[in-house]
């Protein structure tokens, strides 16, 4: 790893302060390399702004490794709204409106902003440059910042135990205190890196769909089936129960996905709470997504509820890319508990002799142009 910006940990105070520390107390019952430790912890928090009666009540609480971690991970604001308005073009009520969408919040005085707020702010301009729908910037940016929070917390009962374990000891603390730094600076590149993934897979989906329809020859393009399952109320689960309990049903549902998914059947990838699978063979698909949903249940799992489309879709790196893709994942979303629904297009490849269906409804769905007719579908008796 790379070292800090800049050492955390000092020689030594001055003359003056370490009176100071002395004379509050801070050092009592230290000695030698424990000593010089917490000097420099105490020296980096006086750097950094906090009063000696700040430390002396954090260190009465046993609090001065949560102070540590709090400065060392908060990082200083620049900006005022009304800076961050000059210098982005974006009216100061739309610099609040936009933050608090995303989940930043918005402050009302004060320098609370820094030049990652600044860059969030041009964001805004850029995508209002685009000519894109203003209301669906701001809801895109609200569900972004719904999840974030999802991921904040789940890193953050990562770091507590470990936290908890440093109280009295908040020269260790120091330590974590770097560490956490270059791995929020590092989840930010993951995050960021997988947002322009996952959308750039999106669009490629698009395109793929736009070639058909103009019936344009795309290479490696195959009629296949896509199914996406998922547990229904995992959202709220995550709300009720420990994020290390949460990734045990998710991975339990991974597990069950992996055993089923028998060739000509594949398990393409796991997305949070949902799979994806697909197949050439669309009697096959409908196989496994059935004993997917029967075998979740056999575990206790959530419910579990598939949504299967059948289409031209192109591989590439692993990854499906097509209009069936997208259809696939819309279906799910209105398939019932416990149920397989699928397209009309799905339905027509299935064999009656092995399966029944009925009518689910005609529904529009997001981002689809057209009604779809969907079906429910399950495995016929065996006389």
């Amino acid at each position: 790893m790379s070292p800090p910006p800049r050492p955390l940990r000092r020689p030594g105070p001055p003359p003056t302060q370490l009176h100071e520390f002395e004379a509050a107390g801070l050092l009592d019952g230290l000695s030698g390399a424990d000593r010089s430790a917490r000097m420099g912890v105490l020296n980096t928090l006086i750097e950094d702004g906090v009063s000696i009666d700040e430390l002396r009540v954090a260190s009465r609480d046993n609090r001065l490794a949560h102070l540590l971690l709090e400065h060392a991970l908060s990082p200083k604001g620049r900006y005022g709204i009304d800076e961050i308005s000059q210098k982005t073009g974006v009216t100061v009520e739309d610099a609040r409106r936009w933050f608090r969408a995303i989940g930043r919040g918005a402050s009302e005085d004060g320098t609370f902003y820094d030049d990652g707020d600044l860059d969030l702010a041009r964001g805004l301009k850029q995508y209002r440059d685009l000519g894109l729908d203003e209301s669906g910037i701001f809801a895109a940016a609200r569900v972004l910042g719904r999840n974030l929070w999802t991921v904040a917390d789940a890193a953050d009962a990562l770091l507590q135990e470990r936290l908890e374990a440093t109280r009295d000891h908040p020269e260790v603390a120091l330590r974590y205190a770097v560490e956490v730094r270059r791995i929020a600076d590092f989840e930010a590149q993951i995050l960021a890196h997988l947002i322009a993934t996952t959308l750039r897979h999106q669009l490629r989906s698009d395109a793929v769909g736009i070639a058909r329809d103009s019936n344009l020859q795309v290479r490696g393009a195959q009629e296949i089936g896509v199914c996406f399952a998922d547990l229904v109320g995992f959202t709220l689960l995550g709300e009720q129960v420990a994020p290390a309990d949460l990734g045990r049903v998710a991975e339990r549902l991974d597990g069950l996905a992996t055993d089923l998914a028998l060739p000509p059947v594949r398990l393409v990838k796991t997305i949070g709470d949902a799979v994806m699978i697909v197949s050439p063979d669309p009697n096959a698909l409908a196989y496994t997504a059935l004993d997917l949903v029967q075998a979740a249940r056999a575990e206790g799992l959530p419910p579990l509820r598939a949504g299967i489309a059948w289409g031209t879709a192109v591989p590439s790196a692993g990854d499906w890319f097509g209009r069936p893709v997208n259809m696939a994942s819309r279906v799910v979303a209105v398939a019932p508990s416990h149920e397989v629904v699928v397209t009309g297009e799905f339905y027509d490849e299935l064999d009656t002799d092995a399966f029944w269906g009925e009518p689910a409804g005609s529904h529009r769905l997001k981002g689809i142009d057209a009604p779809q007719d969907l079906f429910g579908i399950g495995r016929r008796s065996v006389a």
